[in-house]
């Protein structure tokens, strides 16, 4: 699996693959690659390019290696928008899941992999007017929304988190590229990135760019970001690493906190709404800057402090196996792991109180015709508090422990009680230390917290007459966790090591030669629009039904022709602009 695009979210963990009959099923994740072998999950007869929903029940407690539950669901053809009954674009896109109670899925960006057209079903979007699209996990139906008032390309490879106790999701940076639409096929193997943060309220179905600031680098690509719930009034983003293509890696002491409650969603921000903080970090810090790795956070027992995983990625051809865990609020890094199964574009899931699920990754030989998981079914478990990996889910599973390496860097004892309470050096801005002192009130439970309110907090927008989604599903609820993954296949029969030195060319002319980024004029299919409304993204979903399994010899049943969601008239410029990393490996 390779780069798919995953979210937890309530009692199914969903992987939309693409399969083929040789090579079984390859996805690609907003950060991830593997290989699944098709009889370990089901056995096709696929010839051709064919889009596949698989789902893993974390409802028990399984071990991957003998009793894990695994469904998969193929989808059927039915009508379009603009050509496409779903997104085709998954590739280095990522998803949401709304509100904790919500059974929408929010899927946000994405490229075209062109590694491989010679499937029969190949298609580029034709039109940058769906970066959005929305999947009803009661109904299986995808919805495009239309993003044109507001959104003039569709980005990829940016950074991207979400608060789903607040129905926020948030996307920094990225780029475009060839596979981008139809219009941007003249780029070939160039790429053009761009900066912002693009905000989507998901209670509102609301969407807006917010303008940040230069020295925050948010034109990066292959960056991570995670929500830290437990400091701040709303809690706060911690974004860290990736690359921009006029400086290159970015430095992992350098970190950058985003105050959610300063989150403003209207025409004009007053002084101090969306607001940003830099602050350096101590420690292990990894010694070279890297992109396409995960991050998970996970709350010591009294939220004294925040354990920030950071796990894989890769830097200037070297993939990295290891583990470093950034502690807030004293911004210092701990390494805690360090093994001999590398892995890059992997996705990470924090399943509270204590684990870490991952999907996929490419491995250390960037060999995917070969180079497959180490777990066969794409599944890897990582106890956060013993750093120990392992093939069991456990459902059941005890109280975060602060592990033993970090307890030592910042005092305290496995259960909190941290004594190092800010940076080394102090705070770089009185606001981020003022930041950090307001601290969500520490849980008695053993099991994760209950489902909030669907009433999000009340952020400022240019209209104030906000309504809820009333065509969300009531179907799955509550209970365990999914995580969700949507992916692109692999062409069949893909040399690795072409794809290696390809890769490794593509990285040096981007790094060392440089890219000419045109002017924005030049550029008039993805320039930056600056809409006077932001609309609601309300309309009828489209249908694409997916039955419980679909055999090799069944008929298509009479679906629904869909319709297209109408987004009207979208407020505020648009970031989003992305590139193929420099582990780009379909």
């Amino acid at each position: 699996m390779e780069r798919s695009i995953s979210m937890v979210v309530s009692k199914l963990m969903w992987i939309l693959a693409q399969t083929d009959n040789k090579t079984g099923i390859r996805s690609r994740q907003a950060s991830v690659r593997s290989c699944i072998p098709v009889g370990d999950i089901v056995s096709l007869t696929v010839t051709s390019k064919d889009e596949n929903l698989i789902s893993v029940d974390m409802t028990a407690s399984w071990d991957w290696k003998t009793n894990v539950s695994i469904s998969q669901n193929a989808r059927r053809e039915s009508g379009s928008v603009a050509g496409m009954q779903w997104p085709v674009n998954v590739h280095d896109g990522s998803l949401f899941g709304g509100m904790e109670s919500s059974t929408t899925l929010y899927m946000f960006g994405g490229t075209t992999s062109g590694f491989n057209q010679t499937f029969p079903n190949f298609l580029v979007p034709p039109t940058t007017q769906y970066a959005l699209w929305t999947y009803d996990m009661g109904a299986d139906v995808w919805a495009a929304i239309d993003t044109s008032g507001s959104l003039d390309t569709i980005p990829s490879w940016g950074a991207n988190t979400e608060a789903p106790d607040q129905g926020l999701a948030f996307y920094v940076g990225g780029q475009i590229d060839s596979g981008t639409a139809n219009t941007t096929q003249f780029l070939e193997d160039d790429t053009v990135g761009v900066g912002g943060m693009v905000v989507i309220d998901t209670t509102s179905n609301r969407i807006k760019n917010i303008t940040v600031e230069d020295e925050v680098k948010s034109n990066r690509q292959g960056a991570g970001m995670v929500y830290v719930d437990n400091f701040g009034d709303a809690g706060v983003l911690v974004l860290l690493g990736g690359e921009t293509q006029a400086d290159g890696l970015i430095s992992m002491d350098e970190i950058w906190v985003f105050d959610v409650n300063s989150t403003d969603l209207s025409d004009n921000p007053s002084p101090g709404k969306n607001q940003w903080y830099k602050q350096t970090a101590t420690g292990d810090i990894p010694p070279t800057g890297r992109t396409d790795f995960c991050l998970v956070a996970a709350p010591a027992q009294d939220n004294s402090s925040s354990s920030v995983y950071l796990y894989g990625g890769t830097s200037n051809g070297t993939i990295f196996d290891d583990i470093y865990v950034l502690s807030l609020p004293s911004f210092t890094w701990v390494k805690v792991y360090t093994g001999q199964d590398a892995r890059w574009s992997v996705t990470c899931h924090f399943i509270p109180p204590r684990q870490m699920i991952t999907i996929g990754g490419g491995g250390k030989s960037h060999n995917i015709s070969s180079d497959c998981d180490w777990e066969d079914k794409s599944l890897a478990v990582l106890d956060l508090s013993t750093i120990g990996w392992g093939s069991v889910f456990d459902a059941a599973a005890p109280k975060f422990d602060v592990p033993d390496d970090v307890v030592k860097a910042i005092g305290g004892g496995p259960a909190g009680n941290a004594t190092k309470s800010e940076p080394d050096g102090g705070w770089a801005e009185s606001g981020l230390s003022e930041l950090f002192t307001v601290r969500k009130a520490a849980t008695t439970t053993t099991t994760p917290p209950p489902e909030t309110s669907t009433t999000a907090t009340a952020f400022p927008t240019s209209d104030p007459t906000v309504t809820e989604d009333d065509n969300k599903s009531t179907g799955l609820s509550g209970g365990a966790i999914a995580g969700i993954a949507i992916a692109a296949v692999a062409g069949v029969a893909i040399v690795g090591a072409v794809i290696f030195f390809w890769l490794r060319s593509r990285r040096q002319h981007r790094q060392n030669v440089g890219m000419e980024i045109p002017e924005k004029d030049s550029l008039p299919s993805y320039s930056i629009a600056a809409a006077q409304n932001t609309p609601e993204l309300g309309g009828t979903p489209q249908a694409a039904e997916m039955p419980a399994k679909l055999g090799p010899e069944e008929s298509k049943p009479a679906i629904q022709e869909p319709v297209e969601k109408d987004a009207g008239t979208v407020q505020g410029p648009h970031p989003s602009l992305r590139q193929n990393g420099p582990a780009e490996m379909e």
